[in-house]
């Protein structure tokens, strides 16, 4: 008996003396091997293509080692014999609950990214934005911003070369797009090309809906993903998350007589999205009604205010505001019947009185703004 607690006793005293060599050892090693490989390659940043993922993934996964370390150090002196504060025992299990979160939430992203090696997401920006950073003894860190043709607002890190080559061709178009092949959890960018508008791969990659017609003459708008074909009962509207204001919501809108056409008025609708889109309700019956029971017969977008992103606002063919130029019309719709310089088009059906579009083109001849009206006044 006497024996077997002599050993225990000597294990138990090896341990406590090698034990964290033992633990955190190879660790060091590895962290020490990673510091000095990654020392070198700070030395030029490399912020694309496969050594970007590798730099990325080297730097959330030593962070995540580091936290796990951590973890074993909190609990080895938690259960360490001997007596303990409540400060430091607090301590300890804010540092084991802690630090797992922290090694999930940085080494995360890099799992979820592996699948897209072989097939990373595409994506294209507008409303491009340019940033470095030359703050620190590194080498200087280099940004590309913009709005996606999806809708979401993306934050690229960038090498050298490619920020010279933006800024540059920005200079001389501040209507310049990007073509971004990346990987989407941790932003990593795998290859980049500077456009003055979309490609073909853009048609492929981003459909519009099936429900929107080819046909201007079918008056059909998609917001998002859902297509409208007016004139449309602005419960249509209401139903797909549009939000009347406190100021119009108790409008009412006089019926029809003999000696007026319908009653209308223009309101404005928004949704959670912060995006809004100015319309006209006409009440097309001959008693009062509730302006929510009214038709939707005119809508009206501005891309200025930039509450709409590519995809999110199509008119008929699949034009997206924003993105789709003059010339991309002109070849779906034809001639049109009204045009003012090179600034809008006006496609009209039949004669003055009848449903049109009007279609407005900033200096670069992007579409910015639509306007389009299927509802006989009177």
């Amino acid at each position: 008996m006497g024996k077997g607690e002599n050993d225990f006793d000597k294990r138990y005293r090896f341990w406590m003396k090698f034990g964290p060599i033992v633990l955190f050892g190879p660790i060091f090693l590895f962290i020490f091997g990673a510091a000095i490989f990654f020392t070198i390659l700070n030395t030029k940043v490399i912020a694309m293509g496969n050594a970007g993922f590798i730099r990325t993934a080297g730097f959330r996964i030593i962070i995540g080692i580091l936290a796990i370390a951590t973890v074993i150090f909190c609990v080895r002196g938690l259960f360490k014999p001997g007596k303990k504060s409540i400060k430091g025992i607090l301590g300890r299990i804010s540092g084991i609950v802690i630090c797992p979160l922290a090694a999930f939430f940085f080494v995360r992203p890099v799992i979820l990214d592996i699948p897209y090696l072989d097939h990373p997401k595409i994506t294209y920006l507008d409303g491009l934005k340019f940033d470095n950073d030359y703050t620190g003894d590194g080498p200087a860190r280099y940004y590309l911003r913009g709005r996606g043709i999806d809708g979401g607002t993306h934050n690229f890190s960038l090498g050298e070369g490619a920020y010279d080559e933006g800024t540059e061709l920005w200079s001389e178009n501040y209507e310049l797009r990007a073509k971004v092949t990346y990987l989407p959890y941790t932003e990593t960018v795998i290859a980049l090309q500077y456009l003055p508008g979309l490609d073909e791969e853009a048609e492929y990659r981003f459909p519009p809906s099936a429900n929107l017609p080819d046909d201007w003459e079918s008056f059909s708008i998609q917001i998002n993903d859902n297509v409208y074909s007016l004139p449309a009962p602005l419960s249509d509207f209401l139903k797909n998350g549009w939000m009347i204001s406190d100021e119009d919501a108790g409008l009412q809108l006089p019926g029809r007589d003999d000696y007026k056409g319908y009653d209308s008025s223009w309101i404005t609708l928004t949704n959670t999205k912060e995006q809004s889109i100015d319309v006209i309700v006409y009440n097309t019956q001959e008693q009062t009604i509730d302006i929510t029971q009214g038709i939707v017969g005119r809508v009206s977008v501005i891309y200025g205010n930039y509450e709409f992103a590519g995809t999110e606002l199509r008119i008929p063919g699949g034009l997206m505001l924003g993105w789709s130029t003059r010339d991309d019309v002109l070849q779906l719709y034809g001639m049109p019947d009204e045009s003012y310089e090179t600034r809008n088009l006006t496609y009209r059906k039949e004669d003055v009185t009848s449903p049109y579009w009007t279609l407005s083109f900033n200096e670069a001849g992007f579409l910015d703004k639509i306007m389009v009206k299927n509802q006989i006044d009177d």
